[in-house]
């Protein structure tokens, strides 16, 4: 069965609001319902989002494409934390919430990666019969095996090992600099930028986004770096400029 695309193009603005989860407190998301509506307002192609959060705001995602976040880890409170993760939820729970598309976390490094590896190929498998796209996010973790989480050949080989176990499309963290995203952008999947901890300047963040996109990145799937900020619409809509090549206008 061919599995349909997620976005017309590949282009795509993600953003991610799955973090409660896992880690708590997470100001921004204490409103779904008016953090769903607000950046899908803005434009957001899709979100990344827990079972219980499409079951309960699913009508606040528009046409904003549904991924679920089909695994977790143990509770963080304060900040996040490393951790393996257990897949939670099937892809029949994903037809239940109407998801459009399915997601796992991979963490290259990690002492459970080996497992997380073999699941995330048995969902590719399994996304394929149902004609569902699976999203891997796959990353290096700082670690004995990969002292620079953000080298850009370990990066590489982390969207590379995903399109061979079968996803789909591809998460992973912006290299340093953010142009070697090129390593990774011929490995046969489109590829989707993680923003990680906050940035220090909005200017910065974007800067680092346009390198990537310009080096053949197709989108973002981006969490903190929307919803943690002061105006999160206002920076999805500046995500939709640089992914999209959209102008961006002043807004009441």
């Amino acid at each position: 069965m061919t599995v349909p695309d997620l976005f017309s193009g590949s282009r795509g603005v993600i953003v991610a609001i799955d973090h409660p989860l896992y880690m708590w407190p997470a100001r921004g998301l204490e409103d779904r319902d008016a953090l769903i509506s607000s950046v899908v307002a803005a434009g957001a192609d899709g979100l990344i989002a827990s079972y219980g959060t499409l079951r309960e705001h699913g009508a606040a995602f528009g046409r904003a494409k549904r991924i679920l976040k089909l695994d977790t880890k143990a509770l963080s409170v304060g900040a996040y934390q490393e951790g393996d993760h257990v897949v939670c939820w099937t892809l029949e729970d994903a037809r239940r919430v109407q998801a459009d598309a399915v997601l796992t976390f991979v963490q290259v490094g990690c002492p459970d990666e080996l497992p997380a590896l073999a699941q995330a190929a048995r969902i590719a498998a399994e996304c394929d019969a149902a004609g569902i796209p699976y999203l891997c996010e796959i990353m290096p973790i700082e670690s004995a095996s990969y002292p620079d989480a953000f080298d850009p050949g370990a990066i590489a080989a982390c969207v590379r090992a995903a399109a061979e176990l079968g996803a789909h499309l591809v998460k992973t963290s912006i290299p340093r600099p953010p142009e070697e995203i090129a390593q990774a952008t011929g490995c046969g999947v489109p590829v989707y930028l993680a923003g990680g901890d906050p940035q220090p300047t909005e200017q910065a963040f974007l800067g680092q986004v346009r390198a990537a996109i310009d080096a053949g990145a197709h989108g973002v799937a981006v969490g903190r770096n929307v919803w943690a900020g002061a105006d999160p619409a206002g920076m999805v809509r500046r995500l939709r400029q640089v992914v999209h090549g959209e102008r961006v206008t002043a807004t009441a």
